[in-house]
């Protein structure tokens, strides 16, 4: 009987047309796992070292100029306010905002002068108020506050009262700490109209930045994670490895 490797459909031993062919995908196949790794490496490597730079430029902090700490016993000025307690009357007992003119609006005491004015000022304005309305000795107390708006990556973001001189550890403490999205490096203090950025990731470990002094009217924003998260990088290595798949039925299928 003659040997099998002599058939007519055989060629020396092998299928004709088919081996050669998979002998062809093999290599091809290989020479694509590389380049899609390739390529997947490249462009994880090309984030971390854009994230990186932009950790690299930060821009200066606020100034501390022109703080409440420096005015915390001076004047008030517009976007401050007032928490003021007056004994044995509950309904005047609130917290006050001075408008963008300067005044504060109390109702049953009418619109007073603040801005401008020290603490005690106010405060003698006030009693003479409540004098001129019935109150025979009045007892009052008022304490100045500081408005600051929280926002982005905190627990409860709002437009906080806070003492003069709070800084902003204390107030990213206020506002209930950052969420686990936050990217304390990218917080933001808008002042005046300008962004300053402040790596807010160092404050807590005790570097100056936590103790920058904040005033009436600034905004302080907490970033969010960005880039080379463990849930993009997750998603990313997901696509390559599911483009990779893809290439590889599309290649075997057209050689098929």
């Amino acid at each position: 009987m003659p040997s099998d490797i002599h058939s007519p459909l055989f060629g020396r031993g092998r299928v004709s047309g088919y081996a050669p062919a998979m002998c062809a995908v093999r290599p091809v196949r290989a020479r694509l796992r590389r380049a899609v790794a390739s390529v997947t490496l490249a462009s994880i490597a090309m984030s971390a070292q854009a994230a990186a730079a932009g950790a690299q430029r930060p821009v200066p902090p606020p100034p501390v100029t022109d703080t409440t700490s420096q005015r915390d016993v001076g004047a008030l000025r517009p976007g401050d306010a007032l928490k003021i307690v007056v004994f044995r009357d509950k309904e005047l007992s609130n917290e006050y905002p001075i408008d963008a003119r300067g005044y504060v609006q109390i109702p049953g005491l009418g619109v007073i002068k603040a801005a401008g004015l020290d603490p005690t000022e106010v405060t003698d304005r006030l009693r003479l108020a409540l004098i001129e309305r019935g109150f025979a000795r009045p007892e009052i107390s008022v304490q100045p506050l500081i408005r600051v708006s929280v926002l982005g990556e905190v627990r409860a973001p709002q437009v906080y009262g806070v003492d003069p001189g709070t800084d902003l550890l204390k107030l990213l403490t206020v506002a209930g700490g950052p969420t686990d999205r936050a990217r304390l490096k990218d917080t933001r203090v808008i002042r005046d109209g300008q962004a300053f950025k402040v790596d807010m990731e160092s404050a807590l470990n005790g570097s100056a930045a936590g103790r920058i002094v904040l005033y009436s009217n600034d905004v302080v924003v907490v970033g969010r994670k960005r880039g080379l998260t463990g849930e993009n990088l997750g998603l990313t290595l997901t696509f390559a490895s599911l483009a990779l798949t893809i290439l590889n039925i599309a290649f075997l299928v057209r050689h098929n």
